[in-house]
């Protein structure tokens, strides 16, 4: 078996990490508040740092 690698970047974190950060900023959101903010986060009008 070959010994695990470091890996400078871990996908699985990083993207776990965004969905944390927009189900907060979506909270107490309605449906359609929420469908404009993913389009605009789509869209690049909004940054999620």
């Amino acid at each position: 078996m070959k010994p695990k690698k470091e890996k400078s970047f871990d996908t699985v974190a990083f993207f776990r990490a965004i969905k944390e950060k927009l189900a907060a900023k979506m909270t107490g959101m309605t449906l359609e508040q929420q469908r404009d903010f993913m389009r605009q986060v789509r869209d690049g009008e909004i940054k999620i740092a």
